[in-house]
């Protein structure tokens, strides 16, 4: 047979390399190609076992699971009647959810649960966590029986309250504590008089339909608690964030004390000091619009059954009315060891999710401060929500002390006197500051 040139040869077998290396080629997907999963590292054969198995350090491991808690934590509270059912009920249910932890709790005089607790601490000893007021806030932390919770609480965890409830429990900058419920004013309506969806939306047409009618008339606890929420209304707040009242700086006070005045000269209309006789009044439906909070609801709503409805205030020329909300919540002692805290915290953070807030509302007839909180088929819980949405916190200060009396009288003097709005305004300011040193 005829042999072929060397150089015929070798271009033919460079040829066939050529074929076989673009057909390995074509059989291997590119690794950036969409849909093709990324390329397996290579497998150095330090790393193999024999016959090709992943060492132990290439196996898949399995997400560690937490290590369950395990403990006991003591409560102090003085929850009682359906505030108590529903703590029993939000007991039970954290002892599902952690069957490694023990709450014991004690029942504390409300009375004497705020001193009790404070000398415990003192002591050394104590709850590990106490129910209390946010009124409370100030004298215990200033004791030096609080423990803060900003450092052990993640930040997005306070997302879950209602802000003026979570603002309830800062004192001078620190957090000290979770809130359970709260509380805070809004407008009872008697449909029988008026229609809640027909209610003026701001507070001059709101007077102008009380000046239409008797039986349209309006109902006011003179207080300073009951009232704060037309200062907001009329641009004006009572401290600035150092403790200094303000009430006569910016906005216009003494335009929310003449509205008041007014009001209060219009037949069937009230701002009155006498509680009692404003909320006797209401029920006997001589007029239709009562401010007051959700400790009224069971007794009015058995006068007027589904005649009640709760709506929230008209605004001022302003903005809208802002009532103080006040809150319950839950408090931790300063001496715990950090597995201590971890223990207490997380049934802190279980007695103020959601799902106890339903409790709370369901059998306390209260307003959970979990903002997510499903509050069931009562309307009238759900008006006082609605009115949260625009409230703001009562003022954790210790100048509050001097403002509740003196605050108070600047409502009288005006509204059952003949004093100057504008005069009595600064004169109130005045009276504040000195009793507080500023």
């Amino acid at each position: 047979m005829r042999r072929l040139p060397i150089s015929i040869l070798r271009s033919v077998i460079l040829i066939g390399l050529f074929v076989m290396l673009l057909a390995a080629c074509e059989e291997t997907p590119p690794a950036n190609e969409a849909g093709n999963v990324a390329a397996t590292p290579a497998v150095d054969a330090s790393t193999t076992t024999t016959g090709g198995v992943p060492a132990p350090s290439l196996l898949p491991t399995a997400t560690p699971t937490p290590t369950p808690l395990a403990g006991r934590i003591v409560l102090w509270h003085s929850w009682a009647e359906g505030d108590g059912d529903a703590l029993a009920a939000i007991l039970a249910a954290y002892q599902q959810a952690e069957p490694g932890v023990t709450v014991d709790t004690l029942f504390v005089a409300y009375p004497d649960l705020a001193q009790a607790y404070a000398d415990a601490v003192l002591a050394g000893s104590g709850p590990d966590l106490v129910l209390a007021p946010n009124w409370w806030l100030g004298d215990l932390a200033s004791a030096g029986v609080l423990q803060p919770l900003d450092n052990l609480l993640p930040p997005e965890a306070r997302d879950s309250y209602w802000p003026a409830a979570l603002g309830n429990f800062v004192w001078q900058g620190q957090l000290y504590g979770l809130p359970t419920n709260y509380e805070l004013v809004s407008l009872f309506v008697n449909r029988a008089l008026a229609d809640p969806a027909a209610l003026p939306p701001t507070l001059d047409g709101w007077l102008a339909q009380a000046q239409q009618a008797p039986t349209l008339g309006i109902g006011l606890y003179n207080n300073l608690y009951h009232l704060a929420w037309g200062l907001s209304a009329y641009g004006a707040r009572l401290f600035d964030e150092n403790g200094v009242a303000v009430v006569d700086q910016g906005g216009d006070a003494a335009g929310y004390l003449t509205w008041l005045r007014t009001l209060s000269e219009t037949p069937g209309s009230y701002v009155d000091p006498d509680y009692g006789m404003l909320l006797d009044r209401f029920k006997k439906g001589e007029f239709a619009y009562f401010v007051d909070g959700p400790w009224a609801i069971e007794e009015l709503r058995a006068v007027f059954g589904d005649n009640l409805a709760v709506t929230p205030l008209p605004a001022g020329p302003a903005g809208p009315a802002q009532p103080w909300l006040s809150a319950d919540g839950v408090l931790m002692n300063p001496n715990l060891a950090p597995e201590q805290q971890k223990i207490a915290l997380s049934f802190a953070r279980f007695l103020t999710t959601a799902e106890s807030g339903a409790l709370i509302a369901g059998l306390g007839k209260r307003l959970p401060a979990a903002r997510n909180t499903a509050l069931g088929d009562d309307p009238l819980l759900t008006g006082f929500a609605q009115q949260a949405l625009n409230a703001q916190p009562m003022p954790a200060l210790p100048e509050m002390s001097q403002a509740w009396g003196y605050g108070g009288d600047m409502f009288v003097k005006v509204v059952d006197g003949d004093a100057d709005p504008a005069a009595t305004v600064r004169e109130t300011a005045a009276l504040i500051n000195d009793a507080n040193g500023k």
